[in-house]
């Protein structure tokens, strides 16, 4: 399930990263994880809101989105 809009999709459309010490990183395969679907990795409106959320640095997250993001 996407953190943004809550929607149900299968784990491999979706993006899995993880927060290690308020950064965002890619799942390093131990912790927590979280995952976020590719249309929300692309919707500004959606990335503010995760951003506030978890309080991260704008500049990095979008950076690791568009590295994890497998379509585009």
């Amino acid at each position: 399930m996407c953190i943004a809009c809550r929607n149900r999709e299968s784990q491999h459309s979706l993006i899995r990263i993880q927060f290690i010490k308020n950064r965002a990183v890619a799942y390093t395969g131990s912790g927590r994880s979280y995952y976020v679907c590719q249309e929300c990795g692309r919707t500004p409106k959606r990335i503010k809101k995760i951003i506030k959320q978890f309080k991260l640095d704008e500049e990095d997250f979008l950076k690791l989105i568009k590295e994890l993001d497998t379509d585009g």
